[in-house]
């Protein structure tokens, strides 16, 4: 069973950053097993700080939750399993009949139960956040930023592991057997199969306007996990102009703020409506499209600034001609299908001129169709 003591310095450790994994805790609660009464003070806080920390920039937050679980709340209310290695060899010389009179009943509040509590459902509210829409997320929430990261990382090996299989030259059945009919049907000469041109290029394009902003931050945090793993892939982001922010995707973002943060260093100040016509104009001149290229655009598909010319929006006339320079046009649609139909939404239009829209108003949804891509 793991300690307490332990599940509480490791919920400390995950507020204040660190990555700890469940294999870590087990391992840090069969040291304290192991090791409660031999060690002394500054040996366990070495041995359990070998477990927890990873990197040096570790060590600080290490040595605040360490204090905080086992100096500075010693004294908590406990069960006997539980009391603090500092007191150990005190208690040790109390008699058991004075121990049972000074017996005190433990209450099912303390700080050690509370927290178990939360780390029990912590796993449903992280499992939660995946199918809420991106319009009720918080931009600040930790978690979140986490979800797409660790994401981005399944994305990224599953795209090296095929990379890795069609590098490997298996053997070309057909053509070994032609090649070996001339020696009667004997296997000499072996026929190995060439691995496939990566020629396909993904050029993401996104959003950034007041209304669709919300959406915004969480598209690039997928995407920084995701890009090394992409053959060649650009990103741009417009709302009435157009600007490349590729080389921020190789920064090392630790939440949201810093997203947001970094992307406003770039000159990007999101304004109230995005002009459609203006920034899809600039970016087929800029993006050099061609038949090998994936366009994928994250939009709410509301042109406000839109005009129309004979009942066809100008906008979606631009759009038509990067479908046709490309090899297709994927819009990833953060708002629900139910408001497609309303006389403000382009939908139809963007579909009427070559381009398929997806669903994605939650991180499931967005993560599910980013895979597919």
């Amino acid at each position: 069973m793991v300690n307490e003591k332990i599940l509480t310095l490791s919920y400390f450790l995950r507020e204040s950053g660190m990555n700890v994994s469940i294999r870590s805790t087990i391992l840090a609660s069969d040291i304290w097993n192991q090791f409660y009464g031999q060690f002394d003070s500054d040996e366990l806080k070495y041995a359990l700080k070998c477990v927890y920390v990873k990197s040096k920039d570790d060590l600080a937050r290490y040595e605040r939750a360490y204090n905080y679980v086992f100096v500075y709340n010693k004294k908590i209310e406990s069960n006997n399993n539980d009391q603090d290695h500092i007191d150990i060899k005190s208690k040790k010389n109390h008699n058991d009949s004075s121990n049972e009179k000074n017996k005190k009943p433990v209450k099912d509040t303390t700080r050690e139960t509370i927290i178990r509590r939360r780390l029990k459902m912590k796993e449903n509210v992280d499992e939660s956040i995946l199918d809420d829409e991106f319009i009720s997320l918080d931009n600040i929430d930790y978690r979140v930023f986490d979800v797409c990261h660790d994401f981005s990382k399944k994305v990224a090996n599953r795209r090296s592991i095929r990379k890795k299989r069609h590098k490997n030259k298996g053997v070309h059945i057909p053509r070994t057997i032609r090649k070996n009919l001339k020696n009667g049907g004997h296997l000499i000469n072996l026929v190995h199969q060439h691995p496939p041109m990566h020629k396909s290029r993904h050029v993401f394009l996104c959003d950034i306007s007041g209304s669709c902003e919300w959406a915004a931050t969480w598209f690039f945090s997928l995407l920084t996990g995701c890009y090394r793993t992409f053959d060649k892939m650009s990103l741009y982001d417009f709302d009435n102009r157009i600007i490349n922010v590729t080389h921020a995707l190789k920064s090392d973002y630790k939440n949201s703020y810093q997203v947001n943060v970094g992307l406003q260093s770039l000159g990007l100040r999101p304004r109230g409506h995005s002009d459609m016509t203006k920034a899809f104009t600039e970016f087929l001149k800029d993006a050099n499209l061609n038949k090998h290229t994936d366009v994928i655009l994250l939009t709410d598909c509301r042109d406000w600034t839109g005009k129309r010319k004979k009942g066809i929006l100008e906008s979606a006339t631009v759009l038509h001609r990067i479908v046709i320079k490309s090899r297709k046009v994927i819009i990833l649609n953060p708002e629900k299908k139910i408001r497609w139909n309303t006389p403000t939404s382009c939908v139809k239009d963007y579909q009427e001129a070559g381009a398929t829209v997806y669903q994605t108003s939650t991180l499931r949804e967005f993560s599910d169709v980013i895979e597919k891509i």
